[in-house]
């Protein structure tokens, strides 16, 4: 009994000895794959969206951007930013995500004809002029360039303007303020202004309908 356990004690050194001395076990798997190792919270850069939907994105504003010449320059100048911008600041590709840029609403129309050829015309006096101004919207980038028709009564009989038609219903437009909303009357000096959906240089006539009758205006 006396022998055996100075043995013991012996085989026990023996075996912590071996074990202290034992080479540190590499992780096979981490050094044939290193890019298993990197953090968990790596994203990619379309995140939160999916790489076909981003992709599907920048081809719509490219489009816009090949094809400018059918959209308003501000429409443009907004594609060109999220373009160069996308992948550098998360908020531009949110706002790129979100935006209702839509290559498919160009400002070339079919032709629209006069839905009445022999409306009466007016001899109501009427001037109108086109300026262009730094865009007001906040939905635009700095610097983006919008156009603006506006009209004034100089004629003393006062008159009620209903509608309007710019290069035969080619250019669009939007209502600037409350008081230019249709149908608005207009007196001596009565000014109304509204934002054109084309450019300034491209408006080569106007028609107004009025209550007592068309009058037209040529640029």
């Amino acid at each position: 009994m006396k022998k055996i356990f100075p043995t013991l004690v012996l085989s026990t050194l023996l075996i912590a000895c071996s074990q202290n001395n034992q080479p540190t076990q590499i992780d096979e798997s981490n050094a044939a794959h290193p890019a298993n190792s990197k953090s968990p919270d790596t994203q990619s850069i379309y995140a939160p969206y999916t790489e076909e939907a981003v992709k599907a994105k920048l081809n719509e504003m490219q489009m816009i951007i090949d094809n400018g010449h059918v959209y308003l320059p501000a429409e443009v100048k907004e594609a060109e930013s999220y373009i160069n911008g996308w992948n550098k600041y998360p908020d531009v590709l949110k706002a790129m995500m979100e935006t209702d840029l839509d290559p498919n609403n160009t400002q070339e129309v079919a032709d629209i004809p006069l839905e009445d050829e022999s409306a009466l015309v007016s001899d109501l006096n009427v001037k109108a002029r086109i300026s262009a101004r730094e865009s007001q919207s906040a939905f635009n980038v700095q610097g983006a360039i919008e156009y603006i028709i506006e009209i004034q009564s100089t004629s003393d009989q006062p008159f009620v303007l209903q509608g309007m038609k710019i290069n035969r219903g080619r250019c669009g437009y939007y209502t600037a303020d409350f008081h230019s909303k249709m149908p608005v009357q207009m007196s001596y000096s009565s000014t109304v202004s509204y934002l054109l959906k084309c450019r300034g240089d491209q408006v080569l006539e106007a028609e107004l309908i009025t209550d007592q009758g068309n009058v037209s205006l040529t640029f």
